[in-house]
This record gives C-alpha cells, structure tokens and sequence, in this order.
C-alpha cells in the first residue's frame, strides 16, 4: 500500500516543484530565508502535498486511457483500488490547505485557488482541447503568485529576474506538455469531448511543440544578459539552451526527458548562483 501510494504521488514532479518554490522565495528574499524559516516550511509542506494530491486524483480520472497509454501504472495494474487513490487524494487536499492555512490568511486564498484549478484541471483536461496544455503551465507557474502571498519582497538587483523566470517557466511547461500529448495521443483518443488528440497528431503541433521548447530555453539565459544573476547561472542556462535544442532531434518520449533537465538545470543552477554570489 504505502509503496503504491508514494508512486501515485510522483515525487520526481511533486518534489522537484515545490523546491522549485523554495527558490523562488529565495529570490523574492534577496537570499534570505532565516527570518522566515517556519512559514516556509509550512507552505512548502501545502504545496507538495497538494501537489501529490492532484498527481493521484490525476490516475484516478485517468485510469481508463492509463490502461492503454501508461498500463504498468498504480492503478492499472490494480495495486490500489480507484476509492482508495480518491480517498487518499482528498486526504492530501485538505492536509495540504490546513498547512497553507498555518501560514497566513493571503496564502490559504491562494492555495484554495490552487486546488480548486487542479480539480477543474483533472476532471476536464480531455475536454478542453488546446487550453489543456496552456492550463497545466499556468498551474506550475503558480509558485510566483503563491510567492507573494507568503512574503514580502525583499529589494535587491536579483529581484528582476522573478519577471523573465515565469516566462521562461511557461513555456518550457507548455512545450514539456505538447510534446506529452504526442506521446500520449493513443489513449487520449478513447477520451470524450474535444480531446487534445484531435491537435496532437498533427505536423504542425509537433513543430509548434519543438518551437516553444527552443524559445523558453533562449528565454531562460536572460536573467544573465541583463545581469541579474552570475556567471553559475550562464553555465546552467547555456546548458539547457542546448538540451532545448537536442530534444527537437528525439521523439517526444525522450524530448520530455530533455526539457526535465532543462528545467531542474536552470533551477538548481540559479540557487547555487545566488549562493555563492550573494544578492
């Protein structure tokens, strides 16, 4: 039981996104995160919980098309019953709330905001067509807004960068997921409604797919142009320029793996920059 909860959770999501957040509070703190140490805990614990919540409601909306695209899944293989994953997805909800709400009043209405998208999102994503993908990385930008709600700011020349990283964030997210859908594309079409897969089989989709992950990558060097992070960052970034690159010469199935480490590169590589640096 335990071992199947934790692989409906997805840690190599959850857990890498919501210590994606904690750098983002890093730079919105001029590298200062002593002062506010207990409600970062606490909201880091909101957010990865909800985060793992939304994963396992995600398997169980999704179970029939994951007995075709994705059949040694959790709940395919029938190593947890559908009711069991739904309750525990609730659980993981309210746990994660009752944590925002330990912090303040403003991150509770942002984390209630948060949920109720991520319900919406996986009860309907097959039948909002092309806005599921734009959906999903208006989802994983949320740390920024989310940002605010815990903290104030505080000053410093690093502070800029916070206006290019969603961008760069945006799109790199919209680019992971088209390319997703492509590989997902044959049980996506068992789905009613305006399915994404009506979009994903087509050239020009891929192409658009292949486009938008070079542009994010370009977008991610930046906050190194107009000198608002270091050379660590430069490196990360020229890095994930040319994963951006290579993953237009491989098949969707890999292209994601590409744009992962883009992302997890330039996030690890901006805090270890501000690290070593300073603000």
């Amino acid at each position: 039981m335990i071992l199947a909860l934790i692989k409906l959770m997805r840690l190599y999501y959850g857990f890498p996104l919501s210590c994606g957040f904690i750098v983002v509070v890093y730079y919105f703190r001029g590298g200062d995160l002593f002062t506010i140490r207990n409600e970062l805990l606490l909201a880091w614990l909101s957010l990865f919980t909800t985060i793992s919540a939304a994963y396992i409601f995600n398997d169980v909306c999704d179970v029939e098309i994951d007995m075709i695209n994705s059949p040694l899944r959790v709940l395919p293989q029938g190593r947890m019953r559908r009711k069991t994953a739904l309750a525990w997805s609730m659980i993981f909800f309210v746990a994660g709330l009752v944590l925002a709400g330990l912090c303040n009043k403003t991150f509770l209405i942002g984390m209630g905001i948060l949920v109720l998208l991520l319900l919406f999102y996986n009860m309907f994503s097959k039948r909002i067509g092309l806005l599921k993908d734009s959906l999903v990385a208006f989802l994983v930008i949320s740390i920024y807004p989310l940002t605010l709600a815990l903290t104030e700011a505080v000053q410093s020349p690093r502070l800029k960068s916070l206006y290019i990283f969603p961008i760069w964030l945006f799109l790199s997210t919209l680019g992971y997921e088209m390319l997703k859908d492509i590989r997902d594309m044959k049980g996506d079409r068992q789905s009613n409604g305006k399915s994404i897969a009506e979009y994903s089989g087509k050239e020009w989709f891929l192409r658009l797919a292949r486009f938008i992950a070079v542009i994010a990558g370009v977008i991610g060097i930046l906050p190194f142009v107009f000198g608002y992070c270091k050379h660590i960052y430069l490196v990360a970034s020229v890095i994930a320029i040319l994963l951006a690159i290579l993953s237009t010469r491989k098949e969707p199935s890999i292209a994601i793996r590409y744009i992962y480490m883009e992302v997890f590169l330039i996030t690890v590589g901006s805090a270890v920059d501000l690290m070593v640096y300073g603000p």
